[in-house]
């Protein structure tokens, strides 16, 4: 993946994004986060010291940040493009940015109440996002990136019927062509053996081809002026 490719999916915020890339993508940033983690505990190894309060001191680390502001923009990145799916306004993702309050302790019973409540509704929303298909045909941010291919238009017996007859008249038409051009080189040259017949006869098939591609882009030459 290039650099610019990288960008592109990590780190835009318009058009749209469906469900199994946004998957896939979140999977990678949870893989990141996981390691960046550990490369906060080996280069704070005082972190070791106080198990108990380790996620709370980890998070006061500049080294933590320096990694995860990064991934944190990524996330956003791919929830706005994925609410574009569903013809959804990217400031929704604010909504979703309550997952972020876990572990709120402010010690007013209140306040982390509200954070609680907060972090499930951003919970749902993120499954929501997961599960929940775009809309389908383009919307204003973009087309849709499932939409099924046009079928062919299913023909009617008539015009089967028709296509079948046309196809088999075309073949007797080249095959009575055919006998003709072996008659007339046979009149022309009755002392030819077969080779020689199947010789001539092929060249003077690819110069009739030739002189009707040439006749056709002339006629269609004609019809642009």
């Amino acid at each position: 993946m290039t650099v610019k490719e990288f960008k592109q999916s990590y780190f835009c915020f318009s058009g749209r994004l469906n469900r199994k890339p946004f998957f896939m993508r979140l999977m990678m940033l949870g893989a990141l986060s996981i390691f960046f983690v550990l490369i906060v505990i080996n280069a704070e190894q005082h972190l070791k010291q106080d198990p108990a309060h380790f996620a709370e001191n980890v998070r006061k680390t500049l080294t933590f940040w320096v990694y995860y502001i990064p991934l944190i923009i990524a996330s956003v990145s791919l929830g706005v493009r994925r609410l574009h799916d569903m013809n959804l306004s990217g400031w929704w993702m604010l909504v979703g940015t309550g997952a972020m309050l876990s572990n709120v302790n402010t010690g007013n019973s209140a306040i982390d109440l509200a954070a609680s409540i907060l972090f499930y509704i951003a919970q749902m929303f993120n499954i929501f996002l997961i599960f929940f298909r775009g809309t389908r045909g383009p919307n204003k941010y973009g087309e849709d990136l499932l939409a099924e291919p046009e079928k062919e238009k299913k023909k009617t017996k008539a015009e089967q019927k028709a296509e079948a007859k046309a196809r088999k008249e075309a073949a007797e038409a080249a095959k009575r062509a055919d006998e003709e051009l072996d008659r007339r080189i046979a009149e022309a040259h009755p002392d030819w053996d077969e080779y020689d017949r199947y010789e001539a006869k092929m060249e003077m098939k690819a110069q009739q081809e030739a002189e009707k591609a040439a006749q056709e882009a002339a006629d269609k030459k004609e019809e642009t002026k």
